[in-house]
């Protein structure tokens, strides 16, 4: 599952039209797209499934982003110069031909260290295994199924998945087998965080549930602590937990907005949430990059943090003082 011979077959049968459709569909699988649709989910449709998602897709990006690390697998791109050159390439192979010798073998060990010695130089592309675009796709739509229960939605994800997969391997970022991680990892963070935060709280029925609560400050405690003596862990994904922990928790305290209210007040919502996300993101990483920190883990957990925490708890606080949200809309 590591030998590029698939990606080879698939780039043969392929044409100027299938890579212009197949890159448009991976152009979808990267964050500022799904950033875009879990802000409209959670401040246009209904706000309890669009946090739901995003507790998912984060969780799900961090565990992907600390598997690269810890698995140092290679990119089909490269280790075989045969296959196409994409902006994500950033320029040739780092091995002509490196790919595993058979289905069920891995990359030689002289190719892995290589690329991971133009790891550490900075200069490689990202690690390959598992498939960051693979596991954000399929946890963000398999927990917008689940929480809106939309049957078209379970369609789509079906369909859409296997297609974003085959982008990845089409266009030589992944192997099969990179995929194929990415999407089980994303099933296993997905029924982990439906069973926390899917339900009510048995005690008083309010949401987000207390104990469910407290236990996911204590992993964003528990991630700050060891994120500097643990590498793996991706400050941005860590940061971005804690400020969704401190949003369910303005949440509990005082109580969930109405997702009702006008079509005006709901793209209000919209639009003021997405300025807010563009407006902190760029200030803050402006301020960094300024002062020479951008690197920085600590200052990468705090984009994280302040950016999740200022687009929906603070976004939540001015719409409520702006009276955008109308009275409780039908289920």
């Amino acid at each position: 599952m590591f030998d590029t011979g698939i990606n080879v077959w698939l780039q043969s049968m392929g044409s100027s039209a299938a890579t212009a459709l197949l890159t448009g569909v991976t152009s979808l699988g990267y964050l500022p797209f799904h950033a875009f649709l879990i802000v409209t989910l959670a401040f246009g449709v209904r706000l309890r499934p669009g946090l739901a998602v995003l507790g998912a897709v984060l969780l799900t990006g961090l565990v992907t982003d600390g598997a690269k690390e810890v698995v140092g697998f290679p990119r089909p791109d490269q280790i075989d110069d045969r296959l196409m050159r994409t902006t994500a390439s950033r320029g040739e192979a780092i091995v002509s031909r490196g790919s595993a010798s058979g289905f069920w073998s891995l990359p030689a060990p002289a190719v892995i260290e290589k690329v991971r010695e133009q790891a550490q130089a900075r200069d490689h592309g990202g690690y390959g295994f598992p498939s960051g675009h693979v596991s954000a796709t399929t946890a963000l739509l398999v927990c917008s199924a689940w929480f809106l229960r939309f049957r078209w939605l379970y369609v789509f994800t079906a369909a859409w998945v296997p297609l974003m997969a085959l982008s990845r391997m089409y266009l030589g970022r992944h192997f099969l087998a990179d995929v194929l991680g990415g999407f089980v990892i994303a099933i296993g963070i997905s029924a982990v965080w439906i069973r926390l935060f899917g339900s009510s709280d048995s005690a008083d029925g309010k949401w987000p549930p207390r104990w469910s609560l407290r236990g996911f400050w204590l992993v964003c405690l528990g991630l700050l602590v060891l994120m500097p003596w643990f590498p793996p862990i991706s400050p941005r994904y860590a940061g971005a937990l804690t400020g969704l922990a401190i949003s369910y928790t303005l949440i509990a305290s005082t109580g969930q907005p109405p997702d009702g209210g006008t079509d005006r007040q709901r793209v209000s919502r919209v639009l003021l949430a997405l300025l807010i996300f563009a407006a902190t993101l760029t200030l803050l990483e402006g301020i960094f990059a300024f002062e020479g920190r951008i690197e920085n883990r600590l200052a990468q957990w705090m984009v994280g943090a302040t950016v999740t925490a200022s687009t929906f708890a603070g976004a939540i606080l001015l719409c409520r003082r702006l009276r955008l949200y109308g009275p409780p809309g039908p289920r």
